[in-house]
Formats: C-alpha cells, sequence, structure tokens
C-alpha cells in the first residue's frame, strides 16, 4: 500500500570542487555559484511564462534543467523562446544589473517522463570559457551528507543559497520506472526548479526537482523536498547521445576507477514517438496522460513580477520578426 503525500513539481567551470569532508556552505557556493544559471522560457505575446534554474555540464554551454521549466503543459509543446541569465560578478538584489547578462538559448533534448531537459546557450563568445558543474557518481553520498541548493525561488532573492541534509533515498519515484530521488530537507521553492543539489566536494548529486506541502487531511506539510539523483540524469543523458563524466575526487585523480553505472536499468530511454515529430532538435516522448501527481509548481503564465520578462521582449520581437521573414520568403 502507497501512503504517498499529494505533491507538487518544482515549475550551476568547474572551478574547483571544495576539499576535504568539511562542510562550509559560503566556500562552496562561492566555487559552484557561476555556473548556476537563470531560466526564463516565455510563449510569443507573452501569454505563458515559466522561470527555473539551471546547471552548467559543459565548457560549450550545456545546461541540465527540468522538463517542465521549458514545457507548457496547457499547450502540450515547449516555449517558443528560452533565454539564460549568466550570474553576475556580484548579486546586488537590483534585477537589471542582476540579470543584465542574458543569452538566448536553444532546447536540445528532453523527457517528461524523467523530468530531465537539456538546453544550450547560443553565444559563440563564451564557448569553451563557461564554469561548469561536475556530476557525482554517489560512491560517497549517504543519508544525513549535509547538502546546499542553488536557485531562484519565487519572492526570494536569484542565486539564492539554502542547506540542509539529505534525509532519505527513494526508487523509482511516483511509480516512474529509473526516476530515483533523495528527499531532503534542503528549502526549495517555486523557482528552484531544475536546479542543483551539491555535496560538500562541490559536485552535483541532484537536480531539485519536486516539494511536498499538503497531506491528505489538510495538514501543512514542511521540510520534505525531493532531487533527481545525478545518477539518473547522467543515464538519460548518454541514452540520448551525449558522454558526459562523472566528477573525479582527488584521491581518485592518479588512478581513477572503473564509471559506476547508474542503479536503475534503462532509466531516462526516450522512446520513439507513434507519430512523426516537428522538425526539431527535440527527441519527445511517447505521449501518455499527464499525471494528476506531481503537479507541476512551476507556473505557465506569467508572474504578478513582469520586469524579468520585459527584459526578453527585445528578443521575442527579433522573433517573430524572423518568422515572419520566413513567411514572406516562402
Amino acid at each position: 500500500m502507497r501512503f504517498w503525500v499529494p505533491l507538487i513539481a518544482l515549475s550551476l567551470c568547474f572551478i574547483s570542487p571544495a576539499s576535504g569532508r568539511d562542510f562550509d556552505p559560503k566556500s562552496i557556493y562561492e566555487e559552484t555559484s557561476k555556473a548556476v544559471v537563470l531560466i526564463s522560457a516565455v510563449d510569443r505575446g507573452q501569454r505563458f511564462a515559466s522561470n527555473g534554474t539551471g546547471s552548467i555540464i559543459s565548457e560549450d554551454g550545456l545546461i541540465l534543467t527540468n522538463a517542465h521549466v521549458i514545457f507548457n503543459e496547457e499547450r502540450k509543446k515547449p516555449f517558443d523562446a528560452i533565454r539564460v541569465f549568466l550570474k553576475p560578478e556580484r548579486v546586488t538584489g537590483n534585477l537589471k544589473k542582476d540579470t543584465s547578462r542574458k543569452f538566448r538559448a536553444t532546447l536540445v533534448k528532453y523527457s517528461n517522463r524523467l523530468d530531465l531537459a537539456i538546453i544550450k546557450i547560443q553565444s559563440p563568445q563564451h564557448s569553451n570559457h563557461l564554469p561548469l558543474l561536475e556530476l557525482s557518481d554517489l560512491n560517497r553520498t549517504s543519508i544525513g551528507d549535509p547538502v546546499l541548493a542553488i536557485g531562484h525561488p519565487e519572492q526570494g532573492g536569484l542565486w539564492t543559497l539554502t542547506t540542509g541534509t539529505i534525509s532519505s533515498f527513494i526508487e523509482n519515484f511516483e511509480g516512474t520506472r529509473g526516476k530515483d530521488v533523495f528527499q531532503t530537507e534542503t528549502s526549495i521553492n517555486k523557482g528552484n526548479s531544475g536546479g542543483p543539489l551539491i555535496d560538500q566536494y562541490g559536485h552535483m548529486v541532484g537536480i531539485n526537482s519536486m516539494i511536498a506541502r499538503k497531506g491528505k487531511s489538510g495538514i501543512t506539510i514542511t521540510d520534505v523536498n525531493f532531487s533527481i539523483k545525478s545518477t539518473v540524469a547522467m543515464k538519460w543523458m548518454r541514452s540520448v547521445g551525449y558522454s558526459q563524466s562523472f566528477a573525479m575526487h582527488q584521491e581518485q585523480e592518479s588512478n581513477p576507477p572503473e564509471e559506476k553505472q547508474a542503479p536503475t536499468e534503462n532509466a531516462g530511454i526516450v522512446p520513439v514517438p507513434k507519430q512523426k515529430p516537428e522538425p526539431t532538435e527535440i527527441t519527445p516522448e511517447l505521449k501518455q496522460d499527464p499525471p494528476k501527481e506531481p503537479e507541476i509548481l512551476t507556473e505557465v503564465r506569467p508572474y504578478k513580477e513582469q520586469d524579468l520578462f520585459e527584459q526578453v521582449e527585445d528578443e521575442l520581437e527579433d522573433m517573430m520578426e524572423e518568422m515572419k521573414g520566413k513567411i514572406r520568403s516562402r
């Protein structure tokens, strides 16, 4: 018998990992936060919009995030435009200054089943110069380990730091085969979607994705949050053609062990669609009825504060002009 409470799904140059076993949130944040990005996805006319977080996982601009950050559930398709904001040298609390490093991004792959997606920054000048976060193989990860999250919680600040511990391991979360997660009491909220859960070594152990806020009896739940394991993300990325490598600990560098496989079988293999997909790079999954739980927490409507979305308005206008030009040339 299952005793799950209703869940809500939440709608980071590897510089140098934190050394040793001591947990120093300030040092870890300073070392990893530059690889954390703010993601804004919108449709033409700003009728629908979504904010979330992502982690740069390659120097040429690949970013790992949640699928629900870039996928419009109401329209059953990805958002029209994705913008990525890189962390400033210093977060000031001034939205315009803190989001001045803005770039276009394209959606490369996604899996609604696993709630994972890869997007890519379209910025040649930043190729091979981006900071990145490496994924942990979880060999050292145990219940009780300290972890931290970096993200952009709604009503909170940008590049917010929260800390906590790993509370539990759960396999095949909500009946989804291969979707293994950590439960953590590290605080995450709307806008943290797709952001990293980081261990004391400065490696990403999870992708923050879901929260529980209310039980069946209506009683409020606190400190029950879920992150998709890094091994699940790694296996899925490899299944769709990306040869990523796990982070290597310092004592492993001289004699690296054999690569550890993710603990589940066929996690994240994207099925061949039954119908012909639209001409795009994206590899969609088989259509399935959307589950009633967990619901998407990242809203697909604009927030009351329109400032962030106004900052991508010029690119949206350019995009619409490009589309008009293509139509006229046909």
